[in-house]
């Protein structure tokens, strides 16, 4: 059983306004750069940027962006 991915409406309207898959999103948040900002974490992979807060074996997505 994989993790559970939870974007939030933001995110999901975000994600189809962009054209942004929930592949894209799962490997900007497992093989990309992290930084934090608060409790929030930023996730970079190629030119796409994730935030999100981690819990065990869920991530809720808040926004998601290409640079």
């Amino acid at each position: 059983m994989g993790c559970e991915l939870q974007p939030s409406k933001h995110a999901k309207d975000q994600m189809v306004l962009r054209g942004i898959s929930k592949k894209e999103i799962l490997d900007c948040i497992l093989k990309g750069a992290k930084r934090l900002k608060g409790a929030k974490i930023i996730g970079l992979f190629g030119n796409l940027e994730v935030v999100f807060l981690k819990k065990p074996c869920h991530y809720f997505i808040i926004t998601t962006y290409w640079r």
